[in-house]
């Protein structure tokens, strides 16, 4: 899964050297494994990832909505709408999004 997510974030035109990128191919990982079923999914998406890269929870919030702001203000628009929403959304929307999309790939 996170090499199906850092494909489509490259080709959605989502610089590499961004934080988030990390973050959001990591986070696909983690909602292959763990869903996102259950209550306070993003906390702990959040705290997992600040543990692991020993950064913030805040942060890696931060990192993961400049990441996605991004791809839907300059990305390239047909792959952008391929794997994401258009709407200004929050990143769990944006998150769950993009996994189901990805899982529907094959």
């Amino acid at each position: 899964m996170k090499n199906k997510a850092v494909n489509a974030l490259l080709e959605m035109g989502m610089p590499a050297n961004v934080k988030g990128f990390q973050y959001i191919a990591e986070a696909m990982e983690f909602i292959e494994k763990e869903g996102t079923q259950q209550w306070g999914w993003m906390t702990a998406l959040y705290w997992r990832l600040s543990e692991k890269y020993d950064d913030t929870p805040s942060r890696v919030e931060r990192a993961i909505r400049h990441a996605f702001s991004i791809v839907l203000t300059s990305g390239y628009l047909d792959a952008v709408e391929k794997y994401l929403t258009l709407q200004k959304t929050t990143n769990g929307n944006l998150l769950a999004t993009f996994f189901l999309r990805l899982s529907q790939e094959g």
